[in-house]
């Protein structure tokens, strides 16, 4: 993991733990075995941005309306035939919003990857 020194902003460590246990998971789950998962943290304005990207299945345009609903489940499918409850990103955003932050994912299409970004804001 790439990350600077020092990051100004306050959280839950077990929520936020528990958030990004789930983005990195499903990183694996929807990509081909041995692929690459970059995780960085970097400042973002005046707070802190978190972003895991993967190279695997990738999103169409119509997951991104959903992507982040309860029991939700995306067009791609799992590399390893995995299950999904369609609950872990909606865990996600609902931990990374009660934290006044934001998630937001990143993909150029089916077969190019995602990058899911959670945003925190800076402590005074």
């Amino acid at each position: 993991m790439r990350a600077p020194d020092v990051l100004p902003t306050r959280f839950d460590p077990e929520r936020l733990r528990d958030a990004l246990d789930n983005i990195v998971s499903n990183a694996v789950k929807y990509s081909p075995l041995g692929a690459e998962i970059v995780t960085e943290a970097a400042r973002d304005g005046d707070g802190v941005a978190l972003r895991v990207t993967d190279r695997g299945s990738g999103l169409r345009p119509e997951d991104f309306g959903r992507m982040f609903g309860r029991f939700q489940r995306l067009s791609a499918k799992p590399m390893g035939g995995e299950s999904s409850t369609g609950l872990g990103l909606f865990s996600a955003k609902r931990i990374v919003d009660l934290h006044g932050g934001a998630l937001l994912a990143e993909s150029d299409g089916p077969g190019r990857g995602t990058s899911f970004v959670l945003r925190l804001p800076a402590t005074a």
